[in-house]
Order: structure tokens, then sequence, then C-alpha cells
């Protein structure tokens, strides 16, 4: 009997280290308390969302895949590569439709789609904004001297910014940094404005918050007709719905097992969300998913 109660402990303890290394405590406890609140009118519920397209490699692309934004007018998707500079067109069952090759960048991270042929990218490293024009026939363009914005914060190296997503009724920009802080900013006057405008930076949510759980911030995105907002964490294996008070509200599990996954996405680098609610998410170095919701 004393051996099967060590032998029990020892277990238990095994378990609890194992899912505090994979953060699983986290995205278990934030699932059973947000499971146990009242939703929202018009929330997403990411806990009724269940893959439908599994971790399909897209072939053409053998470098990393990340950042993800949905043109509402072309009814596509768009990334870039951090390590070619490519912005690149996806088809929403995942099929490559055009490779874009970006001259004047290192580092692309971010992606958004604004109006049009408008986008907005992000520089890691620099921390810079950058507004593109991307015609619809285009397979190369040239970003210098094209407008862009330099936020000097917390400048340590590859944790900058990582993602970004529009609010086209607010007009601003909202931007995630990654981790050592994380930060959620909204950007005003950047996009919209005039040269001599003035620009208007505010932090949301920091690490400091308890509504920001995750062990890193990846991608975001904007479900327009909601305003709700998905913020994408790699580490912690989640995606996590918050309301137009930012509070959090639901969660998308990435581990197996979770959302109706065969195995755990391994390391998810953007997100966003079409017309009809679906939702996708790519992961490095090229896998590519998407998740509806089962009513």
């Amino acid at each position: 009997m004393k051996r099967f109660l060590i032998v029990l402990v020892l277990a238990v303890v095994a378990a609890l280290v194992y899912f505090r290394i994979n953060e699983l405590d986290v995205l278990l406890w934030q699932s059973w308390k947000l499971n146990r609140q009242p939703l929202p009118e018009r929330a997403l519920d990411l806990g009724r969302y269940r893959v439908d397209i599994e971790a399909v490699p897209i072939p053409e692309l053998e470098d990393d895949l990340s950042a993800l934004t949905y043109n509402h007018e072309s009814g596509t998707l768009f990334g870039v590569l951090n390590g070619r500079p490519w912005l690149v067109e996806i088809s929403l069952e995942g099929e490559l439709l055009r490779q874009v090759i970006v001259h004047g960048v290192d580092d692309m991270e971010g992606l958004a789609h604004i109006s049009g042929n408008r986008f907005v990218l992000a520089e890691e490293r620099e921390h810079r904004l950058i507004i593109v024009d991307l015609p619809p026939d285009a397979t190369e363009i040239n970003v210098e001297g094209m407008r862009s914005l330099t936020i000097g914060l917390d400048q340590d190296g590859n944790v900058g910014f990582e993602g970004l997503t529009w609010d086209h009724i607010k007009g601003e920009l909202l931007v995630v940094k990654e981790r050592d802080p994380l930060r959620l900013l909204t950007v005003q006057g950047f996009v919209d404005a005039l040269e001599s405008g003035s620009v208007s930076i505010t932090e949301i949510k920091r690490s400091d918050s308890d509504q920001l759980f995750m062990a890193d911030l990846s991608a975001l995105s904007l479900d327009e007709d909601s305003g709700h907002l998905l913020l994408l964490s790699d580490e912690s294996h989640m995606a996590v719905e918050y309301d137009r008070d930012r509070q959090a509200v639901s969660v998308l599990g990435l581990w197996w097992g979770m959302s109706g996954l065969s195995a755990t996405v391994p390391q998810a680098e953007g997100i966003a969300i079409d017309a009809q609610k679906r939702i996708y998410i790519v992961s490095e170095p090229n896998l590519f998913y998407r998740f509806v919701r089962e009513d």
C-alpha cells in the first residue's frame, strides 16, 4: 500500500510538472473558469469551435509563414514570411494563390488589411509599421519611402511587434508585442492621417493584467460584427476571445484532443476570422488550420 501511494504521488507530481512546462495548467484552468461565466451577446464562443482543416501544409512555402489577415473584399487571406521577404495570398482552403516579393523590409511579422489594396506591415525588430499599397496583379513591391511609424518601445531585440489588426469602426490599429512584457496597443491617426497629422498610441493591456494570462502573444484578429478580439498565444497553445471591454470570455484550445485536434498546433503564428465566422490559424513553417463553429 505504501509503495502504491508513493507511485501515485510521483505520478501526480510528474503530471503537474508536465502540465506546467507545457502551459496546460493555464489553458485548462482558464477554459474551466470562462465556461462557467455567462457569455456576452454575439460572443463567438470559442469552446464550440472544431477544426475542419487540420495541419495542411502549403508545399510552396518552405519558410516560416507568419501573420494572417482576411480581406473582406477579395474573400482571401494574406500572410507574410518572416524569413524570405514575401507577402502571400492564400485561399480559404489553404491553397497558395500569389507570392509577392517585398523590398525594403526585414523580419516582417504582422499584417493587417485596411481596405481595397491597402495593408499595414509590421517589422518586429525595428518596431516599425509601414502602410503598403498592394495592386491585385503585383508580384513585387518596394516599401522604401512609403509612410511608416517607428514606435520606440521596449526595443530589446527579437521580442517586438508580433501582430496587427484593423478596427475600421474606430479607425485604429491594434498591435500586440510578443512578451517582456506582453502589450496590447492601439494606434490612432496613422493610417488615415495626413502627413502632418498627430498619432496617438494607447496601451490597452500589459502583462500585469489578469486578463492577459498567456505566456506570449503571437497574433490577433478582430471580428468586425461583434467588435470582439481574438488573441493568439503560441507558447500557451490557445486563442482567447475578448469582448468590447477587452475582458476574456472564451478560449480555443490548440492542444491535441481539444477543438477536435488530433495533434497540438506546433507553433501558431497567425490568426484571422472571415465573414462566416470561420477562424484560420497558420503555424510555422507552413501549416494551415481552419476552425468552424458547431451550433
